[in-house]
């Protein structure tokens, strides 16, 4: 079976106008510790609590498709996840749209979406500084001793025709598409890194305790 990962770094390179990459690599000191780091991420991907902990201007919310915060904060296909960029002037919406998940492959993949909380509900508009074309994939993956965190963003277009409102399209007009990216993917290298890294510390600490 073709690698997920692979595919959309692929798709990426090949577009390179209309993608982004993010990207962290941690190498342990043997395959058995990458294993378990693999393992300790993949997990910390499905817990929104997780997502927030290793962000830095960011933060996260999940929601279902009714508006209603969802208490246990796990994610699963179909989530809506809200969104807090700094300097972003608004919350973003994306929706969890498929997770792929096989041996040494774990790719999680969002689209943007409309807001389920707004009460003038319209699932036809788009609340998000990208287009609902875009996608970004949370692609986790392990070759031997190496673990990789890559956030590929992919045909990411500027919104600003389907706007939940007059205020988010004067926000999408006024921000130059390669700032909001800029911050964006800053944002998302320090969230890869300190995935691998607090994963990698904590087997260090339970390594130590055997």
């Amino acid at each position: 079976m073709k690698s997920k990962f692979a595919d959309c770094l692929e798709k990426a390179k090949s577009n390179e106008n209309e993608s982004s990459i993010s990207d962290a690599e941690k190498t342990l000191l043997n395959e058995e510790e990458a294993r378990h780091v693999f393992s300790r991420v993949k997990a910390g991907l499905l817990t929104i609590q997780q997502w927030n902990e290793n962000a830095v201007l960011s933060s996260y919310e999940v929601f279902d498709e009714k508006g209603n915060e969802l208490a246990d904060k796990g994610l699963h296909v179909g989530d809506f996840i809200r969104i807090w960029l700094k300097g972003s002037g608004k919350y973003d919406w994306v929706k969890i749209t498929d997770v792929f998940d096989r041996e040494d492959e774990f790719v999680i993949t969002v689209k943007p979406t409309f807001d389920p909380t707004d009460e003038n509900l319209d699932k036809n508009l788009t609340s998000h500084f990208l287009t609902d074309e875009a996608t970004n994939n949370f692609c986790l993956s392990r070759d031997y001793k190496t673990v990789k965190f890559y956030i590929i963003g992919l045909d990411e277009k500027r919104n600003t025709q389907q706007t939940e409102n007059a205020l988010e399209t004067v926000r999408n007009l006024a921000v130059n598409l390669s700032t909001y990216l800029g911050i964006q993917n800053g944002e998302w290298e320090k969230f890869a890194h300190h995935f691998l890294e607090s994963a990698a510390e904590i087997e260090r600490e339970n390594t130590l305790k055997k």
